[in-house]
C-alpha cells in the first residue's frame, strides 16, 4: 500500500505503513516532507495520473552563508491530505509546509516542526549524538523525538534507543549508571561502552541475543554469545566466552563456551589469594590463548583434546583436578600449581618460576640483604647462570630448556 490520490474528492491519502516507524508507545510515525512530494511528482507523471491537477508548489534548499535553508512544500487547492485513521502521531521532517492546514480530522496527531528560517539539520541532529545512542534508565525521557537520546536527553529504555539507533545509522549505546540488556531485544553487532568500570554495571540476560557485541568501560556479568569482545572492564561471572577479553580485571567464574577460542589479553586477576579468579574451560571445544596474565588465577573443567595457553608476566596458576585432558603450555614468570589428573599434559619446562626469579635477583645485587656467594660459573635450579670474566664485568642468562 502506498499513497494515492482520490481524482473525484482530490484527498491525497497516506497509509500508516508507509511512514517510518519512530517509536512504538505511544506510537510515532515520520513522514520526510521531501520524499512525500516526490511521490506526489510520480503519481503526477504517471500514465494514470497525468491528467490530475497541480497538487503541490515546492521551493528547494537555499545554501545562503554556508547554512543550507529548508524546502518548502505547500499543498494547493482543492487537495487535502488524510492520514490512515488511528491513534498515532505523525512526526513531520524535512521541509517547512502546509500540511496541517489542509489535513482531514480524524484521531491522527500531527507534529508540524515548522520554523521561520528552518535549517536543513539532518547532520547537525546527527553529530549531537557523538557517534551513539546515550542511555540512562533512571532518567524519565523515553520516545525517539530529537534531541532525545543525545547525552543531554538520554533516553530511559533500550526498545527507543535500538529504534534510534537503526533509524540513524548507530551501532554504539553510551550507557549511564547501571542497566540489564533482556531477551525482548536483538543486539547483536553493538557496542556498549559505559561511563567507566566503578560507574556501569551492564548485565546480560541469558536468552539476550548480544552475538558479536563489544563492551567497554564497565563492570560485565551474565550470559555472552559468541564472538564478543571486552575491553577495560572488570568481569563478574560471566558465561559462554568466546572471542577477545582485553586489558580487564577478572574478578568471577568466567566459564567458555560456543566451541570457539578465546583470548585474554593483558589482564589482571581481580581477587586474592583465598578466592582466585576462576576460568572455567567448558569441557570440551574451546581453546584459550591466555597472554601477559598477572597475578593468582585458576584453570578447571577440562575434558577435551584442544590446547589451552598462558604466557604469565607475573602470575600464579592452579590447574584445578577437573582438568583431565588436552594439552596445556605454560611460559613466563610466575608458578604454576598443577593438580591435573588423567591424560592432561602439562608443559611448563620454560617458566621462570618465583624460587628461580628470587635467586636470579640475588646473582645480579639486586637483593642486597641477602647476597649468593658466586662461583666463576654457577648454576642455580638448571635455569640461571652467571660467568664472570677476567675484567670484574658480570654476565647473568636465565636459560629456558
Amino acid at each position: 500500500m502506498a499513497i494515492s490520490i482520490d481524482p473525484a474528492t482530490f484527498i491525497i491519502n497516506i497509509p500508516k505503513a508507509d511512514m517510518t516507524l519512530l517509536q512504538s508507545s505511544p506510537e510515532v510515525r515520520e513522514l520526510n516532507v521531501n520524499a512525500f512530494r516526490l511521490e506526489l511528482k510520480a503519481l503526477e507523471d504517471d500514465e494514470g495520473g497525468i491528467y490530475l491537477l497541480k497538487t503541490h508548489n515546492h521551493n528547494t534548499e537555499v545554501t545562503l552563508a554556508g547554512l543550507t535553508y529548508a524546502r518548502t512544500v505547500e499543498i494547493i487547492d482543492p487537495y487535502t491530505v488524510q492520514f490512515e485513521d488511528g491513534q498515532y502521531t505523525v512526526n513531520c521532517t524535512g521541509a517547512n509546509h502546509n500540511i496541517s492546514d489542509v489535513k482531514v480530522a480524524n484521531q491522527v496527531s500531527l507534529i508540524v516542526n515548522n520554523a521561520a528560517g528552518l535549517i536543513t539539520n539532518a547532520q547537525i541532529e546527527y553529530s549531537s549524538f557523538n557517534g551513539g545512542v546515550t542511555v540512562d534508565v533512571s532518567a524519565s525521557i523515553s520516545g525517539t523525538i530529537f534531541p532525545t537520546g543525545t547525552p543531554q536527553r538520554p533516553v530511559n529504555n533500550m526498545a527507543d534507543a535500538l529504534l534510534i539507533a537503526n533509524n540513524r545509522g548507530f551501532t554504539t549505546f553510551f550507557i549511564y549508571g547501571d542497566i540489564t540488556l533482556d531477551d525482548s531485544l536483538d543486539f547483536s553487532g553493538f557496542v556498549f561502552v559505559g561511563e567507566s568500570m566503578a560507574k556501569t554495571t551492564i548485565t546480560v540476560d541469558s536468552d539476550a541475543n548480544v552475538t558479536e557485541c563489544e563492551f567497554y568501560e564497565c563492570t560485565l556479568t551474565g550470559t555472552l554469545d559468541g564472538e564478543c569482545k571486552v575491553k577495560n572492564s572488570v568481569i563478574l561471572d560471566i558465561n559462554y566466552i568466546s572471542g577477545y577479553i582485553e586489558l580487564c580485571v577478572l574478578s568471577g567464574t568466567i566459564t567458555l563456551g560456543g566451541g570457539a577460542q578465546a583470548y585474554f589479553m593483558d589482564c589482571w586477576a581481580g581477587s586474592n589469594l583465598g578466592n582466585p579468579p576462576i576460568v572455567d574451560l567448558g569441557g570440551s571445544g574451546q581453546t584459550l590463548v591466555m597472554q601477559n596474565f598477572n597475578g593468582y588465577i585458576k584453570w578447571q573443567n577440562k575434558t577435551g583434546s584442544e590446547q589451552a595457553n598462558a604466557s604469565l608476566n607475573a602470575g600464579w596458576i592452579v590447574l584445578d583436578s577437573t582438568i583431565t585432558n588436552g594439552t596445556i603450555t605454560i611460559i613466563g614468570v610466575g608458578t604454576v600449581e598443577d593438580n591435573s589428573t588423567g591424560s592432561a599434559v602439562v608443559n611448563d619446562s620454560k617458566m621462570v618460576h618465583g624460587e628461580q626469579l628470587h635467586e636470579l635477583h640475588q646473582l645480579q645485587g639486586l637483593d642486597a640483604a641477602n647476597p649468593m656467594t658466586v662461583t666463576p660459573t654457577s648454576r642455580v635450579a638448571g635455569s640461571i647462570s652467571q660467568t664472570i670474566s677476567g675484567d670484574g664485568e658480570t654476565t647473568t642468562t636465565v636459560q629456558r630448556n
